[in-house]
């Protein structure tokens, strides 16, 4: 089985925890987190050895791939320390703060020879996977538009410090623009050509609470994608997709168990989606995305391939997060190709 290390000790460790303990091909060795309670308690609910920082971690030797999920103005350095100790990574989204740091970590990896996966988790809902599909074989005919929203509350939970900063990779839109922007290059299969946005903070008045954006996709496909963190408001995520001969609506929301809708003479119609088969330890619970992911990442290691979410797929994500606010402060479209 795989040795994987987690470092960082925060919101999703436990989810990618759980994945490492699930899995029949991957164990879970060690957590490393700087808190002194929180690893404490991290070590004794997941059975795994508890570290006050990633270098020490990264000195165990079973320790074989290790998962970043630490503030987003981190992952830098922790990536090139895990891959420059011979590591395997797996990045949370978004992959780095800039493009030049995503740069910085693909040459990391390169040098290293490892193998470098970013953890766009949308790619392994069940419902999004057969909405690619679906639009992959010409079910809605040739994609026309889409849009994708996502209206949540701002203070969900308690936020870190980290999050009220923008300069720290903090805010609504670096956590979730990131997740709309690779939900529509997923569906669509196509690269972002063009983006008019407005990205701020006129709700909260700290780190950045809405984001509305215009993108214009390589394949033709126009998209709209609208954001925010509100005061008081109704949640909803999801995201709908027109063709020339149909429409398809599809929702993240609640672990990504709601419908997959298409249109039908009118109305719409649910579509069946199938959860795929995961190879889990004896006992161990029903998979869900998170393990579908981890497996991703043990099987591209294992197989000396590349993984299906490379980093340069969340180098172009974040290629695209960063055009949107640059258009936001200069009010003009910013071109990508």
């Amino acid at each position: 089985m795989l040795g994987i290390g987690i470092i960082g000790g925060g919101r999703v460790c436990r989810a990618h925890a759980v994945a490492a303990q699930a899995l029949a091909s991957t164990r879970l060795v060690a957590i490393a987190e700087v808190d002194e309670e929180r690893r404490a308690k991290a070590a004794a609910e997941y059975g795994c050895r508890g570290y006050p920082d990633y270098d020490t971690l990264l000195q165990d030797p079973e320790v074989e791939a290790v998962v970043i999920g630490l503030p987003h103005f981190l992952h830098l350095p922790a990536a090139v320390a895990s891959l420059g100790a011979g590591r395997h990574v797996l990045i949370e989204k978004p992959m780095a703060m800039s493009v030049e740091e995503c740069d910085a970590i693909l040459d990391a990896a390169r040098r290293a020879g490892a193998t470098l996966m970013i953890g766009h988790s949308q790619h392994f809902f069940p419902a999004n996977v057969e909405a690619r599909r679906l639009v992959q074989e010409g079910v809605i005919g040739v994609p026309v538009m889409a849009c994708d929203t996502w209206n949540k509350p701002f203070w969900e939970g308690v936020r870190p410090p980290w999050f009220l900063d923008d300069s720290k990779g903090g805010g609504m839109w670096s956590m979730n623009g990131s997740h709309m922007i690779d939900r529509l290059k997923f569906y669509l299969d196509s690269e972002v050509v063009s983006v008019k946005a407005r990205v701020g903070n006129p709700i909260h008045g700290v780190s950045t609470d809405m984001g509305l954006a215009f993108l214009q996709f390589k394949n033709g496909v126009a998209a709209v994608l609208h954001h925010v963190g509100y005061q008081d408001g109704v949640h909803r995520f999801e995201a709908e997709l027109t063709g020339t001969r149909a429409q398809l609506r599809i929702s993240g929301d609640r672990g990504g168990s709601n419908p997959l809708l298409i249109s039908r003479n009118g109305l719409w119609e649910e579509h069946p989606v199938v959860a795929p088969t995961l190879d889990l330890k004896a006992g161990a619970a029903a998979g869900g995305p998170f393990i579908a992911q981890m497996e991703e990442f043990a099987a591209a290691i294992r197989e000396g391939r590349p993984p299906s979410i490379p980093g340069e797929w969340g180098r172009e994500v974040v290629r695209v997060l960063d055009a949107c606010v640059e258009s936001s402060r200069t009010g003009r479209e910013v071109c990508l190709a």
